[in-house]
């Protein structure tokens, strides 16, 4: 992070708050400025535009929800590549279950930037935060580890396997997790259906 990080901290996490309550598209620098206490000159000199400020916070939003989801424990000792695959698909589906202002602002994002994101300096560091590099991605490496030990079926592309389980699981988050009393009045589930959505992916790449 730049200069004043601890000052860009304070603005990110009052304008996550803020979208949170009111939407993206209603984040008023103005407003901001005011309740950060600093002038929009000291505000724009952190953030040059409010897409800087959007870009910043999805990249937080998604790394807090990939952090939880890829960080395996000292202790760990899985048989084989599934039941190591299995785990971090196991813990992205309560990372996306607990992490409500994340998702909901993830939505938000994608739901505004539908065609190109925002004009900004942060966007080039945002595309490389996105581009998982395939040969240290701890989802690919065990996936193709179950494919090497007869755990998981053999695919010609497991990187478009795990992306699709990826953004499968985040995309269903998205329209269930902000709106959980909705689904639960409605339905009867509500976080069950992520749960439900990474047992049926799981089910769906194991060897029989």
């Amino acid at each position: 992070m730049r200069d004043g990080s601890a000052t860009e901290e304070k603005i990110l996490k009052l304008a996550k708050k803020m979208i949170i309550k009111n939407g993206i598209a209603n984040l008023d620098m103005k407003v901001l400025a005011e309740k950060i206490g600093c002038s929009r000159s000291t505000l724009y000199r952190h953030f040059s535009s409010k897409g800087d400020i959007m870009i910043k916070l999805v990249e937080e939003s998604l790394e807090i929800i990939t952090r939880s989801s890829t960080a395996l424990p000292k202790d760990a000792s899985f048989k084989n590549g599934f039941e190591e695959f299995s785990w971090y698909v196991d813990q992205r589906a309560k990372a996306l279950i607990h992490e409500v202002d994340s998702v909901t602002f993830i939505r938000d994002f994608d739901c505004l930037y539908t065609n190109a994101y925002p004009q900004s300096k942060e966007v080039e560091s945002f595309k490389n935060f996105i581009k998982t590099d395939s040969k240290s991605d701890p989802w690919l490496t065990s996936f193709k580890r179950g494919m090497e030990d007869g755990s998981i079926r053999h695919f010609d592309d497991p990187s478009l396997q795990v992306l699709t389980i990826s953004n499968g699981l985040l995309g269903l988050a998205e329209r269930v997790i902000p709106r959980v009393s909705f689904y639960i009045k409605e339905q009867g589930y509500s976080e069950e259906f992520i749960t439900n959505q990474a047992a049926l992916y799981l089910e769906s790449i194991r060897s029989k």
